[in-house]
């Protein structure tokens, strides 16, 4: 499955620049009925909009239908060139659903049984329902920065985002005065939220949390990593961890242990 981002950028990609060509495609790739628009733009966002509806969707091969899309790029496009120098933001897009795009085609990084996509998806759908919008701006900024190669501002954008999403947490849970980021983890740690026979929040400062949210502050890659490679990681690590303590977020409001 892939993200709204990687989607867009995929269909961006094509470059149909006139309505032959989207014609041509449409019905390689069975579209015909999809499209809708007297403009290539409107008619480029119609072809978004379903594969973002519709992500089971198959080509008429049989292959997932934006799969068939991207390799169709690959085939078309990069008999000389790789595709981190013709569409560097798609490829950065993939990496960060977990799929490696080259020349040799589409292939997954990740097991299916981390399904990123799906926990960033309901991640997203949990921030909207309680109104955490600021968190939600630096989460997508983050991945716009991410998308883009900006590996630098990415971090930031992520550190800003969990200080958000938990200081907003902390304010639903036990809501009070709280003069520092720190001090609404803390908060969370008392109430119970972070639970500490789970090593979750641990006094010493040695707590699962603690040591997450250490881990977004240093600056630049780490031995062994490029700068690409930990700024993945960590949005890798961000969605998860982030969506496992909304989804305790919305357990707890609706009553659910």
């Amino acid at each position: 499955m892939f993200s709204r981002t990687t989607i867009i950028k995929t269909v961006s990609t094509l470059q149909l620049q006139i309505h032959a060509e989207v014609n041509k495609f449409a019905l390689e790739f069975g579209l015909e009925d999809v499209i809708s628009g007297s403009y290539i733009k409107e008619k480029g966002a119609a072809i978004m909009r379903y594969l973002i509806k519709n992500p089971q969707a198959k080509a008429p091969n049989g292959t997932p239908l934006a799969q068939a899309i991207i390799d169709h790029l690959v085939l078309t496009r990069c008999q000389v060139s790789d595709p981190a120098e013709l569409f560097p933001e798609l490829v950065n897009s993939l990496d960060r659903d977990g799929y490696k795009l080259d020349r040799n085609g589409l292939r997954a990084k990740l097991p299916s049984q981390l399904p990123l996509v799906e926990e960033e998806n309901e991640l997203i759908d949990i921030l909207d329902r309680y109104g955490y919008s600021v968190a939600k701006g630096h989460y997508e900024q983050a991945v716009a920065a991410h998308t883009r190669g900006d590996w630098a501002a990415s971090n930031s954008q992520l550190r800003s985002f969990v200080e958000e999403f938990f200081n907003r947490v902390a304010e639903t849970v036990v809501p009070g005065s709280y003069s520092s980021s720190h001090q609404c983890q803390q908060a969370l740690a008392k109430a119970g939220f972070f639970q500490s026979d789970l090593n979750e929040w641990l006094d010493e400062g040695k707590g699962f949390v603690q040591g997450f949210w250490r881990r977004l502050h240093p600056q630049g890659s780490h031995p062994g990593l490029s700068e690409k490679e930990d700024s993945t990681f960590r949005l890798h690590v961000v969605i998860v961890v982030t969506h496992y303590f909304a989804k305790r977020l919305e357990s707890q409001l609706n009553g659910i242990t």
